[in-house]
């Protein structure tokens, strides 16, 4: 098929359907890889539109309140999430400490559909679940204020929707 050209070697003892299942597989194997590396970055995110709003549910059960950011950018919402998380392991045969911090950071942009102003924007969390509403309404979208985000508490849970 390639005569006795450079590429010979390459394609010796195997036909072209087998060298190209194999390089489908390479890039399907690293595609999977990815898609698992990329979901650890971020955060699962549901939307849902109704006649009177837009809802944003993000599954950010890792973090607490005070550690999620909302900002209006653009027609759309960036919701962000960090951490940091501290640890301290004394060693029983020195009796040292040794002290280990990380932060853990992620975040997602979600484009709603139609302009919006600050006051159609509420927030809500509840179990792990942040629930956004935006409210329909025909305003022009304002500067990029951060929205302040309400904790649920268990009187108000059956006010949640999730």
């Amino acid at each position: 098929m390639f005569g006795k050209g450079p590429l010979m070697p390459f394609f010796n003892n195997r036909s072209m359907d087998d060298w190209l299942k194999s390089f489908e597989q390479f890039v399907n194997k690293g595609m999977t890889q990815f898609e698992q590396y990329a979901a650890q970055l971020s955060f699962e995110v549901d939307t849902e539109e109704t006649p009177q709003d837009y809802r944003i549910y993000a599954n950010l059960k890792e973090y607490q309140p005070k550690d999620i950011s909302i900002e209006i950018l653009n027609q759309g919402l960036q919701i962000k999430a960090q951490n940091e998380e501290a640890q301290s392991v004394k060693n029983s045969k020195t009796g040292q400490f040794h002290k280990t911090r990380a932060t853990k950071k992620t975040e997602r942009f979600v484009q709603v559909p139609f302009t919006f102003r600050n006051e159609d924007v509420n927030a809500q969390y509840n179990n792990g679940v942040l629930m956004i509403s935006v409210s329909k309404a025909d305003h022009a979208a304002p500067p990029n204020p951060v929205v302040p985000i309400k904790v649920v508490t268990e009187s108000d849970a059956d006010d949640f929707e999730e």
